[in-house]
């Protein structure tokens, strides 16, 4: 593993981009460093591939062009000598409550049934991210835990429990992932998130029934993610021909988990009203292969800039959605990924 950590400090210095990665409920770190600092356009090749939001912007680090290590994940890396952990005051609630009255009162006047809406939350600190990686690795071990770093795009590291597309061959898995609540034993659901988690599994099948020659769906069931737990159903299809795979993640991204349904209208509240850009937030990243792929929503994520981090936090607005249980679904989130990072201590 040391042998990895060191790659990785000398292509960040040489501003090569590289990733490092563990799949969920897996102890294997995987690594690709590229060996030059070429942005490569994703285009169905074999990589690592990072997608934003806006998937117009989508990028691989491509297996051809990179050198790739493996280690098992080992638990003594985690206490870094020269980092502390951070310390971040409480956000700012006025703005993003007034947001979510603002897309009730649209989905009353039925512009649309749902909208994802999200917060960029920043602070000014010199942030130890291989420390704060490694933390990650073990804190949330169901989580796909990635690091990405590429001179052109920056630095992204993130926890995401939900899957956008697993596929083998012409066998596609997809999850339904929708409602958040502080985990604890025999959750009871409000019918506000069970119809927020429908939603999502209605648009799924929807949208893959051109595509496949059957689909098999679960029941919906609890699922815990860190402190926190959603509301899961499992999606399996036989895709017509592999070359459908492509057009299964097209059609997929962005799904109403991160956006909304109809998707049209709740993507244009979005960019009309959250007065940021969510960049790869809400994206999708993972290994894609010719015919064996695997990837994840860019959820519980953030940006890490020189002097600077960026927390990305989002929740589903439907009608019965309340300004102020909406603020604490996405504090609660904000914590997942703010408790791992780790700072460089001051000489």
């Amino acid at each position: 593993m040391q042998e990895i950590i060191n790659r990785v400090k000398s292509s960040y210095q040489e501003k090569k981009p590289f990733v490092l990665f563990a799949n969920p409920n897996h102890s294997i770190l995987h690594a690709y460093f590229q060996k030059d600092a070429v942005l490569h356009s994703f285009e169905n090749q074999d990589g690592f591939v990072f997608t934003a939001f806006m998937s117009k912007h989508s990028f691989v680090i491509p297996y051809e062009k990179s050198e790739a290590y493996t280690c098992e994940i080992q638990p003594l890396f985690l206490d870094a000598e020269n980092a502390e952990m951070g310390s971040f005051p409480l956000s700012e609630n006025s703005y993003f409550e007034r947001l979510v009255e603002q897309a009730v009162q649209s989905i009353n006047q039925h512009e649309f049934s749902k909208v994802v809406l999200s917060r960029k939350v920043s602070y000014e600190v010199d942030v130890d991210f291989i420390s704060s990686y490694l933390h990650l690795v073990s804190s949330y071990v169901s989580a796909f835990r990635y690091l990405f770093f590429h001179p052109k795009i920056g630095m992204w590291m993130g926890a995401s429990p939900e899957q956008l597309v697993q596929i083998n061959g012409n066998e596609l898995q997809t999850v339904a992932l929708a409602g958040t609540h502080l985990y604890q034993e025999n959750l009871n659901w409000e019918e506000k998130e069970k119809q927020e988690q429908r939603f999502v599994t209605d648009y799924i099948i929807t949208n893959l029934e051109p595509l496949v020659e059957k689909i098999n769906v679960s029941l919906p069931f609890t699922v815990q993610a860190g402190r926190l737990a959603h509301i899961k159903t499992t999606i399996d299809a036989q895709l017509k021909n592999s070359q459908m795979a492509i057009e299964a993640v097209k059609v997929l991204h962005p799904t109403p988990a991160v956006c909304g349904l109809p998707k049209e209208p709740a993507l244009s509240f979005i960019l009309a009203n959250e007065k940021y850009d969510r960049k790869f937030y809400a994206g999708f990243l993972g290994e894609w292969k010719s015919k064996k792929s695997n990837l994840f929503v860019n959820l519980r994520c953030a940006e890490i800039e020189e002097n600077e981090i960026h927390f990305y936090v989002g929740c589903g607005i439907t009608k019965d959605s309340i300004p102020e249980k909406e603020f604490v679904e996405t504090e609660n989130k904000l914590g997942t990924i703010q408790r791992i990072i780790k700072l460089k201590v001051k000489s």
